[in-house]
């Protein structure tokens, strides 16, 4: 009901629909605008290189959003987190720059008509009902965000539950056995609260699950994911991969990372046949286990395999704030290449510098 509304008629001259912050503050940006220029921003924090190499860089979202106002004027600027509201209402936040074309549209900012954007998001073929569902979004959020009701939550998993969807997934990731071993980690951790023992269980699977050459051939592979592709593309699509296979990619990018090649619809055989080599993981004829990110995430799995073995007397011992330290610091484990190793570093020494406190 809140679409039937009326739109504002007068359309702007002078607008700018912001879908990254700190694109939209930038000074090349920035020179465009005027007084009363009108801003819709999304405050949403955007990958940049400066995540790529600092994991935790604070992008000063605020700040950015101030120096906006102070430009073009309190009143000119809407702004609101659009990824999340697209994760809320839609279950995916790639939907978020059209929830800001249809918030834009409905304050009158877009000089185009609603029958043509609805005829060019058909015809572009990309998930077109989804699409026109976060244009309405937006105009609702626009005209009466107060009739937006994100979807009910679903219920949260148990405990139970949380392992054994996890284990489940490892032995589609190598086999049963692995997810034995996942489930036995975990069994000595039984007389601690649960939430403990699933912060446990989600750093394990989170070192356990790494993923490698066999894990992103068997993704690909997965029906479930030919299944989204005919969904969301209609026709006759093909595929086409951008890949950095260690052996192949001896050149660098422009933030250092291997420089990515692209592969055609024969690539998908590749990985068909690479998925099903997933049992040589972590053996000598693994092929790709001695490239040192393989090193580290396989290190690491042992490692936590230890550290867990000592959590129960610790735990008796009255070390609970420590240990829930410990049992989160995998999670700060992440990144590629340096990135990732100077992660693991410091998440170890952190870990054993607690641990030694504690003994």
């Amino acid at each position: 009901e809140a679409l039937h509304q009326v739109r504002i008629e007068a359309m702007s001259a002078d607008a700018v629909i912001g879908c990254d912050a700190v694109v939209c503050s930038s000074p090349k940006a920035s020179a465009h605008y005027r007084p009363g220029t009108q801003v819709v921003l999304n405050l949403a924090e955007m990958p940049t290189g400066d995540l790529v190499l600092n994991r935790d860089a604070d992008l000063r979202i605020d700040t950015r959003r101030a120096a906006v106002a102070a430009v073009v004027g309190a009143d000119a600027l809407d702004a609101f987190d659009a990824g999340k509201l697209a994760e809320a209402l839609m279950g995916d936040a790639v939907y978020a720059n059209v929830i800001l074309l249809g918030f834009a549209w409905q304050r009158g900012l877009v000089p185009v008509g609603l029958e043509a954007l609805a005829r060019a998001i058909e015809l572009n073929g990309v998930a077109p009902a989804q699409n026109m569902r976060a244009f309405a979004c937006g105009r609702v959020m626009a005209a009466a965000p107060e009739h937006l009701h994100p979807p009910e939550q679903a219920r949260e998993e148990t405990l139970a539950e949380l392992i054994a969807r996890r284990a489940a997934f490892l032995a589609d990731y190598q086999n049963a056995a692995y997810a034995e071993r996942f489930k036995a980690r975990l069994a000595p951790l039984g007389d601690l609260p649960e939430t403990v023992q699933a912060d446990a269980a989600r750093s394990l699977f989170k070192l356990m699950a790494y993923k490698d050459e066999y894990e992103v051939a068997r993704l690909h592979r997965d029906p479930a994911f030919r299944a989204r592709l005919a969904a969301d593309f209609e026709g006759d699509f093909r595929i086409r991969y951008h890949l950095a296979p260690p052996v192949l990619s001896r050149k660098t990018d422009g933030r250092g990372r291997p420089q990515k090649r692209e592969f055609g619809p024969w690539m998908g055989l590749v990985f068909g046949l690479l998925a099903r080599g997933k049992r040589l993981r972590g053996s000598w004829a693994d092929p790709f286990g001695y490239h040192p990110d393989r090193r580290l995430e396989r290190a690491l799995i042992p490692w936590f395999e230890e550290v867990l073995a000592e959590v129960p007397a610790l735990w008796r011992a009255g070390a609970e704030d420590s240990l829930r330290e410990v049992l989160a610091a995998p999670m700060d484990i992440r990144g590629y290449g340096p990135v990732k190793e100077a992660a693991a570093a410091a998440v170890r020494a952190r870990v054993a510098a607690i641990l030694s406190e504690l003994a």
